[in-house]
Parts: structure tokens; C-alpha cells; sequence
């Protein structure tokens, strides 16, 4: 993730969503509205009478719009590709057409943006919180090894149905890394947006600030890059009922485009095709009236000093690996984002805590943190960046551990105060310096020694080499 791939991404203000998959063809089968599929839907419901995806081009273009995502697989698991790892998908149904396929080709030959949604909650492959095996994980890379193989270069991985409900597999049943490396493996130039609404870099390249009927969820303050959804009509999913057909107002969509705009997020307003491929001439002629409204704000020229990761990634034995702590904190901004442990690993060193950068513990006696390197390393410095906002201060005194794969504990340090900087103020960074030699290790933990407090940790950097 480039600062340039932010800013392009920020420039590109507004982009559409297609909502199409199993639920379509379920809204229509069915008399009851529904707003997901249950995985147990035939294949047979998937009958396209047409699908007309140049027009879903033409209307991005003609809203000014920049580009589009695609429900590849919704929760529902059903597939819009031949995907050699299920018979759940379109080349199973009556019509074969490969949609992601299709949707690729015509948006870059449009020159639109190219997104790809892909849902890691699944009913019919039985992926849910506490079902989550090995095999289910590779079942996943496969399918996003296909998605990113099989079509060329793709703008945007959108991931969703991950850890923000307590029914969701949980980001401790699939690594966030595992998935993580696995896109970036095969296009390290694709951002990854993803659906936690955390508005850090713990889970995304981009974070998801979640638009849907309100303004701008984040602190004020906060201007990194971020992506926000919303729907058009009464719902994410096409139905023939009217209340969910009905086209909001240009009025509110103007105003939502300018409340996420002004503040680096790019609008992915969802506009959803019916049963015949195509999308309501309704819709099509309200965010024509949009477009005539909208004057898309000036390029930014350069990307903010914070955007993307603070320093170099690749140099943190720690980043991106499995951390957690003594206890998480009540969410700070979104009911569906704690400030979980990983947010002390995600190559963001600022440490504002009403922002949502620093992994937080309940108050209790001798708090920890933890990160787990997953292999032996040496170990020659550990960096630890504290919260810096207003209720700062790190609680001392503090011990700095470093454990061996059979947990045991081959290096301590005690820490009684943090060093001051030049003005005399105190520093919220912590250096801990190992023996010349080093320390070989396989676990990193921090802990406030007795007292009851709250620890709180925006970043862990640990220097040294793989073993």
C-alpha cells in the first residue's frame, strides 16, 4: 500500500455498488423481503433474463461516478464466478454467465475502478463464528487466489461478514495476515477495504466508515483515506415492492457525498440491478439529477502526512501477527469496533485514542499486552508507542518480557518512567534495548506491574531477524 494507490483512491470521490446476487432472485420467489440470502437457496433461482452490465457502466459514467464494486459472494455463499472449489455458483445454475467476469471486462474497458466484494461469512459453506477448521481457511485463499488470478488487475478487495457481529467468524478464527498476505501476494497493488468500522489500519488498507443513513461516523478530526456505502433505495438488495424501489433524495445523497468527501472517503453508493440484469430507470434518472447537482471537489495533489503506514513495515518482526491483551475496552466511536490488540501491530504509530489508533484494556490489576511473532527470532530492540491523547500516561511502573516457545521468560525489563524529550516533557515512546547478542524469543509482552489501570498501546515495533 503506496501513499500515490491512497491518493488515487481518495480522488476518485464517488463509486457505485452492485448489490446482485442470490437475494435478488430471493425478493423475487419469495413474498416476504429479505435482506440476505440463507445459503440454502437452489441454485435454479439464479435466471438472469438479461444482463446488461454495459449499462451499468454507462450510468456510473454518466453519474460521475469512478468506478464499481461487485457482490462476488454474498453471505449467502453463492458465487457469480466458476469457482472450481463449489458447485454453488452461476456455472451450476441456468444461466452460466461468469458475472465477474463480465463486470471486469466492461468497467475497465470503460475506464472505471474495479471492486470486488467478497463476504468471509458464508452460510452455505457452513463459515460462521465457531466452525471456522484449516480446511475453511484454505477455501477462502483459494477462492480469493481465483478472484485475483483469473481477471487481471483489480482495484479494490472488499471484504465483509468478519468479527463485527458476536454470530461472524472472528478475525481469532481467520488472521487478518492470512488473507492479507494471500491478496498481496498475488496484487500487492490492491487495497483492501474492509467492512470492521475501525478507523485504523488493524483489518484494511482502507478503512470503512459506514455511511448507510448517516453523516460521517469518525471523529472529526480524523482524514485518512476511508471508504463508506450506502444505498439508493430502500435496501442493499433489488425487490419488486415499492417502498424498497423508491430512490432517496437528490437532496440527501448531495449531502452525503459532501459530509464523507470533505473528510477523505470515498461515497460507494449502491445501486442495485433487478432480476433482468438491469438497473431501474428510477434510479438511473435520479443520480442523473444528482450529477447535473455535484461538483466533484479538485484533486488533492498530495496525500496527508499520516495517510498509510508510518514507517517500514517490513523492518517489524511484529507486524500484522496475532496480538492480544488482558482485557478490550468498550467500542470508542462504533458499537461494532473495539480497540482490540491488533491495533498495536497495523504500521500506525500515532496514538490518539479517541481516534481509534491505540489497543485499549479495561481498568484492572496488571494489565497486559501481548504479540505472538509466530516463529523464533532474535531480538535486538523492542519500540513501544503509547496513547498520547488527553488521558495519556502510561501506567509504571512497566516490565517488557520476552518469551521462548514454551513460555517461559528468557528476558525481562523493568521500566520505572519514560524518558523526557528535549523540552522536558515527557516521551510517549518506550526503547528497550536487548543485549548486544540479543535475545532469541517467540513472544512480546508488556505489562503494568500491580496497579490497577487502564494500558493502552498505539504501536509495537520489534527489531531483529527470523531464526
Amino acid at each position: 500500500m503506496s501513499t500515490d494507490q491512497l491518493l488515487d483512491f481518495v480522488n476518485t470521490r464517488y463509486q457505485a455498488y452492485f448489490h446482485y446476487n442470490m437475494c435478488t432472485f430471493k425478493n423475487v420467489n419469495e413474498e416476504k423481503h429479505s435482506g440476505r440470502a440463507s445459503g440454502k437457496e437452489p441454485v435454479e433461482w439464479w435466471n438472469p433474463s438479461g444482463l446488461d452490465i454495459e449499462q451499468w457502466a454507462q450510468t456510473c459514467i454518466d453519474s460521475k461516478m469512478a468506478g464499481g464494486w461487485l457482490t462476488s459472494k454474498h453471505h449467502g455463499g453463492f458465487c457469480l464466478w466458476d469457482s472450481k472449489l463449489t458447485d454453488y455458483d452461476v456455472a451450476s445454475s441456468p444461466v452460466k454467465t461468469d458475472v465477474v467476469g463480465e463486470f471486469v471486462k466492461e468497467f475497465r474497458r470503460r475506464d472505471l475502478k474495479v471492486g470486488i466484494y467478497y463476504s468471509i461469512l458464508d452460510y452455505h459453506h457452513g463459515i460462521n463464528n465457531g466452525t471456522v477448521t484449516q480446511e475453511k481457511i484454505d477455501f477462502i485463499k483459494g477462492q480469493l487466489t481465483e478472484l485475483l488470478t483469473n481477471y487481471g488487475p483489480i482495484d479494490y478487495m472488499n471484504f465483509d461478514g468478519w468479527n463485527t457481529w458476536p454470530t461472524l467468524p472472528d478475525f481469532d478464527d481467520i488472521q487478518y495476515k492470512e488473507l492479507y498476505d494471500t491478496v498481496k501476494a498475488i496484487q500487492p497493488d490492491c487495497l483492501i477495504v474492509s467492512h470492521t468500522y475501525e478507523s485504523n489500519l488493524a483489518h484494511a488498507d482502507v478503512p470503512f466508515a459506514d455511511a448507510a443513513g448517516r453523516a460521517y461516523p469518525y471523529h472529526p478530526d480524523y482524514m485518512r483515506p476511508s471508504a463508506a456505502s450506502d444505498t439508493s433505495q430502500g435496501d442493499w438488495w433489488w425487490d419488486d415492492i415499492p417502498r424498497y424501489r423508491k430512490p432517496k433524495s437528490k437532496e440527501y445523497l448531495l449531502k452525503q457525498l459532501d459530509s464523507y468527501n470533505s473528510h477523505n472517503s470515498v461515497y460507494v453508493l449502491n445501486i442495485s440491478p433487478g432480476p433482468n440484469g438491469r438497473l431501474d430507470d428510477n434510479i438511473v434518472q435520479r443520480l442523473a439529477e444528482v450529477a447535473d447537482a455535484w461538483e466533484k471537489p479538485a484533486d488533492l495533489k498530495e496525500a496527508g502526512d499520516n495517510w498509510g503506514f508510518q514507517y517500514d513495515v517490513s523492518k517489524n518482526l511484529a507486524f500484522y501477527r496475532p496480538a492480544t491483551q488482558s482485557s478490550t475496552q468498550d467500542p470508542v466511536l462504533d458499537f461494532r469496533a473495539r480497540p482490540r490488540a491488533e491495533i498495536a501491530v497495523d504500521g500506525v504509530t500515532e496514538s490518539n485514542a479517541e481516534m481509534e489508533q491505540v489497543a485499549l484494556t479495561h481498568e484492572e490489576m496488571s494489565p497486559w499486552w501481548e504479540v505472538n511473532l509466530q516463529r523464533d527470532c532474535r531480538i535486538d530492540e523492542i519500540q513501544v508507542y503509547f496513547r498520547s491523547d488527553k488521558n495519556a500516561m502510561p501506567p509504571f511502573p512497566l516490565a517488557v518480557q520476552v518469551y521462548n516457545e514454551k513460555g517461559q521468560i528468557v528476558w525481562t525489563q523493568r521500566i520505572e518512567r519514560l524518558p523526557a524529550n528535549e523540552n522536558n516533557t515527557p516521551s510517549n515512546v518506550l526503547v528497550a534495548e536487548l543485549p548486544s547478542e540479543g535475545v532469541t524469543g517467540r513472544r512480546v509482552r508488556i505489562k503494568a506491574i500491580s496497579k490497577k489501570t487502564v494500558l493502552g498501546i498505539a504501536e509495537v515495533i520489534v527489531h531483529g531477524e527470523e531464526q
